[in-house]
């Protein structure tokens, strides 16, 4: 498991966290999730590298951790909360992108807040992912991954012990399918999806800023 410190950044009005293990220091560290539905849940945590890769012009990307479904009790949407909220508090992540306008997972949600000691004060919130309410998010996702996962301006990085790797590669072709049907994928394409459509402004938190450009331009699909 991977630990990081969370400390002031470069600036009292800003934030970092640091992975005493590679020294890597990352400006946003994020998590997306897919609910459980016919397939288990699945969430990731992702960090932004604080600086800029001077040749490829990219923050690179880093999974720091995963929760897969599969591997929680029961398989159900209650512990799977419980799993993403203990992610949250370890690695103070700020933001959780999904799908938050799922009626069946929304009065479960709001009824696991209630039962946390401080009332749902410091409970889950889950933020719209880029594109939620658009029939082609999945697609979106997909394409998201794939461009960061080109030879030669690789700057996805999923890790040696990560799932992800083997998911992707027993996918094969996804796009025009479902979130349900590849719940690790649409996690993992939510956090990368949000963190290159919000670009952080100054600010402790990432504001978000208009994205004004086509997000299917993507050229050189892998």
């Amino acid at each position: 498991m991977i630990l990081l410190e969370k400390r002031i950044g470069r600036t009292r009005d800003s934030v970092i966290w640091i992975d005493a293990v590679s020294k890597r220091v990352y400006r946003r560290v994020v998590a997306g999730m897919q609910w459980p539905g016919p397939r288990p849940g699945f969430a990731v945590i992702v960090g932004e590298e604080e600086d800029e890769d001077p040749f490829l012009h990219e923050n690179h990307i880093h999974v720091i951790n995963e929760a897969d479904g599969v591997n929680i009790p029961g398989r159900d949407a209650l512990g799977f909360m419980r799993r993403l909220s203990e992610l949250r508090g370890l690695y103070g992540i700020e933001s959780i992108y999904g799908n938050p306008n799922i009626k069946s997972m929304q009065s479960m949600l709001s009824h696991f807040n209630e039962t946390l000691p401080d009332k749902g004060r410091n409970g889950l919130h889950i933020e719209s992912a880029p594109l939620i309410d658009d029939k082609r998010c999945f697609d979106f996702c997909v394409q998201i991954v794939r461009k960061r996962l080109v030879e030669g301006r690789k700057t996805l990085h999923l890790g040696k012990e990560s799932s992800l790797p083997g998911i992707l590669a027993a996918a094969g072709e996804v796009m025009g399918a479902k979130a349900e049907d590849y719940p690790a994928i649409a996690a993992l394409g939510y956090a990368v999806g949000a963190l290159d459509s919000w670009k952080p402004l100054k600010g402790p938190l990432p504001d978000r800023q208009a994205t004004h450009y086509d997000m299917f331009s993507y050229q050189g699909r892998a």
